[in-house]
């Protein structure tokens, strides 16, 4: 496997091992979506552990939708930071 995130190998080897694990961790995820069908496991300021702090503040249905327009907006920003650099 070659793979290169950046040019430093072990800083490579650590991004990739998060990002395996992350892929891993959203799978089980959406396994338990479909076994449970409760949809506040995909919140994602629950996936972040954010609730270890505020606890049922963010699980709420308010709570979900602006964890959801917060995650829209991440990757919008994220996929403009990089439009940028192409």
């Amino acid at each position: 496997m070659n793979i290169q995130i950046v040019k430093n190998k072990y800083l490579n080897a650590l991004f990739i091992l998060m990002f395996f694990s992350a892929v891993i961790h959203m799978a089980i995820i959406s396994f338990w979506l479909l076994l449970t069908r409760d949809v506040y496991i995909f919140n994602y300021f629950n996936i972040l552990d954010l609730d270890l702090f505020f606890p049922n503040m963010l699980n709420s249905v308010w709570g979900n939708l602006f964890s959801l327009v917060f995650m829209v907006s991440f990757y919008l920003i994220i996929f403009k930071c990089q439009e940028r650099k192409s």
